[in-house]
């Protein structure tokens, strides 16, 4: 993210502390639909496993890009997105209907140096351990972006996909 912002004019840049892949975005929750999405996580039945992280793209945006790092389909992510989406509909959750596109968002409303080539930059490749769920809440302490674990589901090496 230090490379990016040097190929950047401006955009929010995310915490290194902050940096997640989406499963499912549920928006605000009133406290007493908490327990149903514990339910949900605790219904997934995934067994930890690799994540491969690498390449950079972005999604266009009128006031900025928000540039992000690829995140590889593999079947144990795939699965473990439709298990917990499926759960969460079945427990009355309304959830996007787009493609489930995995990625890391490294920035929001993002511009590019004038003489920078989209293409140059690259996000090396990664393997990362998947070894649990998380609940996150955001807020915005100081006008800053934080989330905070809300509830965590282990992932379990006798779990079958």
């Amino acid at each position: 993210m230090r490379r990016l912002r040097l190929c950047c004019e401006s955009g929010r840049f995310v915490q290194a502390e902050n940096l997640h892949l989406t499963i499912a975005f549920l928006g605000e929750i009133p406290p007493e639909k908490l327990g149903e999405v514990r339910g949900a996580m605790d219904s997934v039945g995934a067994a930890p496993f690799f994540l491969h992280v690498g390449g950079f793209g972005y999604f266009r945006r009128e006031d900025g890009n928000i540039f992000w790092a690829g995140v590889e389909r593999s079947e144990h992510l795939t699965g473990l997105y439709r298990q917990l989406y499926e759960q969460l509909q079945n427990r009355g959750f309304r959830l996007e209907k787009r493609a489930f596109r995995p990625h890391l968002t490294l920035a929001r409303q993002a511009v590019l140096k004038k003489d920078y080539d989209h293409g140059a930059f690259v996000v090396p490749a990664k393997k990362m351990r998947v070894e649990k769920i998380t609940l996150y809440q955001s807020e915005r302490p100081g006008g800053i972006l934080k989330y905070t674990p809300v509830y965590e589901k282990t992932l379990r090496e006798e779990a079958m996909i």
